[in-house]
């Protein structure tokens, strides 16, 4: 199969125009691949040169990111600054590890710590290092109430009273 001569010619140049495309690819190619100098290559020179004639400049070497990550998820409800907890006394750190009456008399209450000190309570009577109402103990604690089914405590620190419930025989 024989070609006429102007699709010779034609194809030639094709093929010199694309040889002519490859060459000039690899030789801008080469300088992205290198590392950039630490300083700039372009001469400092002033010039009263428009700012839009140095706003392509600056573009040109600007990375843009042309597929940014994105979500699907809604956006987050802004979120409202928490106050503060209000704090809190400790648990009571007593149980209750006795109590009785004697005939005529209120009733007597022993509190113990689990490490194993002891804090007598009542309202009027003849036990030896006994705690009235009002008076404090184990530092933190004082004594407000002494009935036959409770015990009211005030945690004097935050001034949070706390009530101990009595078994009643």
């Amino acid at each position: 199969m024989k070609l006429p001569m102007y699709l010779r010619v034609l194809l030639g140049l094709v093929l010199a125009g694309c040889a002519w495309v490859f060459w000039q690819d690899l030789r801008t190619a080469t300088p992205a691949i290198m590392s950039r100098p630490a300083t700039p290559t372009r001469p400092a020179v002033a010039t009263a040169q428009p700012a839009a004639d140095n706003a392509p400049a600056l573009a040109s070497d600007a990375v843009v990111d042309l597929f940014p990550a994105q979500s699907w998820l809604p956006p987050r409800p802004p979120s409202e600054p928490t106050r503060p907890a209000a704090p809190q006394a400790p648990p009571i750190p007593f149980s209750v590890s006795a109590q009785w009456r004697y005939l005529g008399q209120s009733k007597i209450v022993v509190l113990q710590r689990p490490d194993g000190v002891r804090y007598t309570l009542c309202q009027s009577c003849s036990v030896a290092g006994h705690i009235r109402p009002g008076a404090t103990f184990d530092k933190d604690y004082r004594l407000d109430r002494l009935t036959d089914t409770q015990v009211v405590l005030t945690y004097l620190p935050l001034r949070q009273v706390t009530t101990l419930r009595l078994d009643t025989p």
